[in-house]
């Protein structure tokens, strides 16, 4: 199995059917300018990277993966409204959710109330991505061992509607690259968000670092506009799943 293949028990082979690795919430949204906000989640299984400290390996690394459904996207937004009948945002993360064709999924949630959120890397830019309400797009620094791919993230940026970048900052040469990618997207809003190794890092340690990466974006007269934010999920409730 690759990176890419989601594998796993087959349950449903409807068209349109998605390889779904769990669906969750509500919680609170622990990531990006909507942090905080009631939410439901559904992670979709595979990603075209393997970041070297991804913390949800489970949805696609060789050796890691959970048990993957595939679910039509009926059964996922009635698997949604049986967790929370009254909660309407839901976010489209992984993996990578942008591998699938989500668009049917995105449809029928809209035609539900609901405002889609979707979360990824910025690897690719299917054109589904101009339907969703939100997105966050996360490409990675020199820590995670990935090539920057900066055509690949213009495309991204450009298919949707509402954008946002992401990048998780561990060290200088991160903050670095977060420089860059603000320096080549100036009008896209950026955050700042303390990297986290999962079974390596207490919330200590991710307080320490969070303070150290609030110091440098305060001194930094090019950065002003970002926003510095932990991982909130993991501050409150640690490194598990369905949180």
């Amino acid at each position: 199995m690759t990176a890419s293949d989601p594998g796993g028990p087959v349950e449903d082979r409807t068209p349109g059917a998605l390889p779904v690795v769990e669906v969750f919430g509500p919680t609170l949204q622990g990531e990006g300018r909507t942090i905080g906000r009631k939410v439901l989640f559904v992670r979709l299984a595979g990603c075209d990277w393997s970041c070297s400290w991804c913390d949800t390996g489970y949805a696609w690394r060789p050796g890691e993966m959970a048990p993957v459904e595939r679910l039509a996207p009926a059964a996922i937004r009635a698997r949604l409204q049986g967790l929370d009948a009254s909660c309407r945002a839901v976010t489209l993360t992984g993996g990578n959710p942008v591998l699938h064709d989500c668009g049917p999924l995105v449809a029928l949630l809209h035609a539900g109330g609901f405002w889609v959120h979707v979360e990824t890397q910025g690897s690719r830019a299917p054109a589904w991505l101009s339907t969703v309400d939100s997105i966050t797009v996360s490409p990675k620094g020199p820590s995670a061992g990935m090539p920057p791919d900066w055509a690949a993230l213009a495309a991204t940026l450009a298919a949707a509607r509402f954008p946002e970048l992401k990048v998780v900052v561990f060290d200088a040469d991160d903050y670095a690259y977060a420089q860059e990618v603000h320096r080549r997207h100036p009008t896209v809003p950026l955050c700042l968000q303390v990297g986290n190794r999962v079974g390596g890092d207490d919330a200590s340690t991710l307080l320490e670092r969070l303070r150290w990466l609030a110091d440098r974006a305060l001194s930094d007269g090019g950065m002003q506009d970002v926003r510095v934010l932990p991982q909130l999920h993991v501050l409150l409730w640690g490194n598990r799943r369905g949180v």
